[in-house]
């Protein structure tokens, strides 16, 4: 009795991961973490350092962005895969080998599973009222047929 409003959030938290590519983006996110954590660089010291320095922060912010739709409109699942798998292959080459290779790694696997993913239907209600069928009505004759 206690915990129902806790049984409650955790079925709505469990029915919205399960509607979505939510792995997918998790890895996205976790990819750009990674990118950012490897790089803890001052701003200031990024900016002196160049494209290589920069680089890591573009590269890790368009991963979250992209790990975040993935969760809100997986509709774009295809766009938002793609998109990740060629920006960890360009975080490989210019961002510090995209987070020492673990962050390119979380990013193409991240990408591949949000492009593949496909919706599930969703199962049928239970325990809402069932309908009830409608009896059929007199059954009406077939008209005769001339052979």
């Amino acid at each position: 009795m206690l915990l129902t409003p806790f049984r409650r959030l955790w079925t709505a938290w469990s029915r919205w991961r399960k509607r979505r590519p939510f792995t997918a983006g998790l890895l996205m996110l976790l990819a750009a973490v990674e990118m950012v954590v490897v790089a803890r660089l001052p701003v200031e010291l990024m900016l002196h350092l160049g494209i290589g320095a920069v680089s890591t922060l573009v590269f890790s912010g368009m991963l979250a962005v992209l790990g975040l739709v993935t969760w809100f409109t997986p509709n774009q699942h295809v766009i938002t895969g793609g998109f990740a798998g060629f920006i960890a292959l360009g975080a490989l080459v210019l961002s510090n080998l995209g987070g020492l290779v673990v962050g390119t790694l979380l990013a193409l696997v991240g990408g591949g599973l949000a492009f593949a993913w496909r919706p599930v239907a969703r199962p049928p209600r239970r325990g809402r009222g069932r309908r009830r069928r409608k009896k059929p009505s007199a059954a009406i004759p077939e008209p005769a047929r001339e052979g």
